[in-house]
């Protein structure tokens, strides 16, 4: 109940580490990082064309999720190193976010096959019968492995769950 009350007392939509909305963020995040692990080095490896409906609609859901993940990071409490508090205040949540994982989540949130794909259709099509363009190309799919920096924020929730087990374990002894 204290928890309940500092997480009011904290703010306009502060998100407490170990609430259950937080929990189940988190698992289907997971779900999606797991999915882009698999499907993009195959979709880059296996599928020429990247453009067809069922690659567009897992990247924009994707990218959507990601994107909104990284606006609840700002806004979701952080456990201090020693697990002796959880930080609620908004500027220490924002100050520590901003100085620990902000750029990694920020660079594999860019999507970046939506930049490519308006630039492709900006530039003439005479331009992608040379050499150079497929060079251009090969360095777009490449490009969109950044997304597997993704894998760091799989990490970082897999140590926040083993975190949340044991404080219930320690809660109940």
């Amino acid at each position: 109940e204290r928890e309940q009350e500092r997480v009011k007392s904290a703010g306009f939509w502060i998100i407490h580490p170990y609430s259950d909305f937080r929990f189940y963020w988190d698992l289907t995040m997971l779900l999606l990082m797991v999915g882009n692990l698999i499907i993009i080095p195959v979709g880059i490896t296996f599928f020429k064309d990247e453009h067809t409906p069922p690659w567009i609609v897992f990247n924009v859901v994707s990218d959507t999720f990601f994107l909104m993940d990284l606006v609840l990071n700002f806004r979701t409490g952080i456990v201090k190193e020693d697990n002796t508090e959880i930080i609620l205040d908004p500027h220490q949540i924002k100050v520590k976010y901003l100085k620990s994982w902000f750029v990694v989540d920020f660079v594999s949130s860019i999507p970046v096959d939506y930049i490519f794909l308006i630039v492709e259709t900006r530039i003439d099509s005479d331009f992608y019968k040379t050499a150079r363009a497929l060079r251009i190309v090969r360095f777009t799919k490449i490009l969109s492995l950044l997304r597997l920096l993704r894998l760091s924020r799989l990490i970082r929730y897999i140590h926040q769950w083993e975190e949340v087990f044991h404080m219930t374990y320690d809660l109940a002894s």
